[in-house]
């Protein structure tokens, strides 16, 4: 005698329900990985500690000097507790645009003569 039909069915139906199973200790996924914003003060006041780190930060954009014939420009970020200059080999990001940058903080930074006692190079733009 075989199993009735309805009993296969559902057997089938359930099989198809289990949920993926991920390894414990797997790597994070990217909103997991995705750095906390700290503010543009915390990095001036503590700028030791941040010196070649990577941090994120949010803030509103203000043109920078435009230098021809360079691979790097620089604009001006403010969160409302402080600016810093952002360095970077992309476009500028629109004048009263807000974007959260990520990047590496160096000190000092030159560009083409100009010296920026503490930028962020940028590596990944937002917004």
């Amino acid at each position: 005698m075989g199993f009735p039909l309805p009993l296969i069915i559902c057997a089938l139906l359930l099989a198809g329900c289990v949920e993926k199973e991920s390894p414990v200790g797997e790597k994070a996924g990217p909103r997991e990985r995705e750095a906390k914003v700290v503010s543009i003060a915390a990095v001036l006041d503590r700028r030791d500690l941040y010196r070649g780190r990577e941090v994120t930060v949010s803030g509103k954009v203000t043109p920078g000097l435009a230098f021809e014939f360079v691979n790097e420009q620089p604009y001006l970020l403010d969160d409302g507790t402080a600016r810093i200059w952002v360095i970077t080999k992309t476009v500028v990001p629109e004048e009263g645009s807000w974007v959260t940058v990520r990047g590496r903080v160096v000190m000092p930074y030159q560009i083409k003569g100009r010296r920026y006692d503490i930028a962020i190079v940028e590596t990944e733009r937002k917004g």
